[in-house]
């Protein structure tokens, strides 16, 4: 069996791991987690003393090597499997760990009642890495088939992040913190330090679409000159899981000091805090005064202390920004609020004003297509509500003499009323491309010619290839649903004899437009 193995797996010095002695603590840079240390002292003592110092060793290599929230994440994982060996008769050691220990501990995990599916085979994932180490060093027997292909099967599908905002959920959002950056510009603002900076970065984030990690390690010399626009500012921030510089470009608005006016876009947001935290950073520490997001702590124990602010600190505040304002989700529960979610939806955002180009969006957002395809792009109620109502989004004066045929104007799904200013047109000047809008728009017709049945139907075809090569679920559903509308809208409402030659003709010889659409570059897929 092949397995992939993570970088700190692959490269460190072959360290002292046969030793039975050491340091069971693994100091951490400051980083956006909180923990800078983890002690895995408790467990000494406890007949497991090997696999604690050797886990330990490992823990300190991968510090070296991987990003800090990564070794917390392992180290928590390691509690369970530590667990599991404590509650053994005998513990297995080191060099006598095999197969039988490790599908034990997959069958501990599936009967541990305060883990969940997802959870199990998060752990489960983490602890094998840790142990890949081990079993490279020779601490671990080299057994190549010492683990399962896939003992939590089906489980990749039961794991699905928030889903990005609706709308009117991220007009709710705006609108409240715009009330409380007014608030905090007027020093009216009564809640904590830590919660104000939370504001705006929950604010930052909605502009820039940046994940945590990257948004709280942001550096306070960040923003630097666009060097081609000089009404956008560009803002650096650093992404440890692609080793790479991440680059957002931020609007700049000249007029900031105009009086009675609060500057809301990004650059003013980002040069706001840092006039906040600008007395702060002589008493911050050296691994942080470089940071943005300072505060002086509250808390009993290190009271006045210049803190840098951490994702659990970042997830309280947000939590207490929902509840102060009453935030709702479109069902009535409170709203949860994450960073994943803001990202998720300004590239939802992104794609819309992209009118469906997937790679500008991955560029803006900084990762692989596929990537945007599979983890950030979702299908939107809105869009399934539109899908559903397409024969009645068909106007029947649209075909009846309401419209002049001869006034349509063709489009490479049908025919258009306006497609200048049309119902879901930008009204820019621009025409509309958003082709997956057809289907929910009051301007899109259908009459039933000829040409006009092989435009939908080369359409048609093209939506069955999309479902095919999609890696989302979710869009090969939706890609479906807007194939089933289709057949059922024309056969509805004409011939069948000339509905299935049409539809056989565009299978053959499809439209131009859409036989050529993939091979340039295209993927298409719809705006929320």
């Amino acid at each position: 069996m092949t397995v992939r193995r993570k970088k700190f797996e692959q490269e460190s010095a072959p360290v002292s791991f046969m030793a039975l002695t050491g340091d069971p603590v693994v100091e951490l840079p400051r980083n956006a987690t909180g923990m800078h240390r983890i002690n895995l002292g408790p467990w000494l003592e406890r007949g497991i003393d090997r696999w604690v110092h050797s886990c330990a060793a490992q823990l300190r290599v991968a510090a070296s090597q991987v990003a800090p929230s990564s070794v917390v994440t392992y180290s928590k994982s390691l509690r369970y499997f530590f667990e599991y060996l404590v509650g053994q008769q005998t513990a297995p050691e080191t060099g006598g760990f095999q197969r039988a220990h490790v599908d034990e501990f997959v069958r501990w995990l599936r009967q541990h009642a305060g883990l969940g599916d997802v959870s199990r085979r998060g752990i489960y994932t983490n602890v094998r890495t840790v142990l890949l180490a081990l079993q490279d060093r020779g601490v671990v027997d080299q057994d190549v088939d010492l683990f399962p292909r896939n003992p939590f099967p089906l489980t990749a599908r039961l794991k699905k992040g928030g889903a990005p905002l609706s709308l009117s959920e991220r007009t709710r959002l705006a609108d409240a913190l715009r009330s409380d950056i007014i608030a905090l510009s007027k020093g009216a603002f009564s809640g904590t330090e830590a919660e104000a900076l939370t504001v705006y970065a929950l604010a930052l984030a909605l502009r820039t679409g940046l994940n945590t990690t990257p948004l709280l390690e942001l550096k306070r010399d960040g923003l630097s000159p666009h060097p081609f626009m000089p009404r956008m500012r560009l803002l650096k921030a650093f992404k440890r899981r692609g080793n790479a510089t991440h680059i957002k470009s931020l609007r700049f608005q000249r007029t900031q000091d105009v009086p009675a006016s609060v500057p809301l876009d990004g650059v003013a947001l980002f040069e706001e805090v840092l006039r906040r935290t600008q007395p702060l950073v002589a008493s911050a520490a050296p691994d942080v005064n470089d940071r943005v997001w300072l505060f002086r702590s509250e808390a009993l124990r290190n009271a006045g202390t210049v803190c840098c602010m951490t994702e659990s600190q970042l997830g309280f505040n947000s939590r207490k920004i929902v509840a102060r304002h009453a935030l709702q989700a479109d069902d009535g529960a409170p709203l949860s609020l994450n960073l994943s979610r803001l990202r998720k939806t300004m590239e939802n955002r992104l794609w819309r004003l992209s009118n469906g180009d997937l790679f500008t969006v991955a560029a803006i957002m900084g990762h692989r297509p596929e990537v945007a395809d599979q983890s950030y792009l979702r299908v939107s109620d809105d869009m399934r509500r539109n899908a559903a109502f397409v024969g009645e989004t068909l106007p029947e004066t649209y075909r009846s003499g309401g419209t002049a045929v001869g006034t349509l104007e063709a489009t490479p799904v049908g025919n258009c009323v306006d497609t200048l200013q049309g119902h879901r047109a930008p009204g820019n000047g621009t025409r509309c491309t958003d082709f997956l809008a057809c289907f929910g728009c009051r301007s899109f017709a259908i009459v039933g010619t000829e040409t006009d049945l092989h435009r939908l139907f080369s359409f048609y075809w093209f939506l069955e290839a999309e479902g095919r090569s999609t890696r989302s679920r979710e869009w090969a559903e939706h890609f479906l649903a807007l194939r089933t509308q289709i057949d059922t809208f024309t056969l509805d409402r004409f011939d069948e004899g000339v509905v299935d030659v049409a539809k056989e003709a565009a299978r053959v010889r499809p439209l131009k437009f859409w036989s050529q659409y993939k091979r340039l570059g295209g993927t298409l897929h719809a705006s929320p």
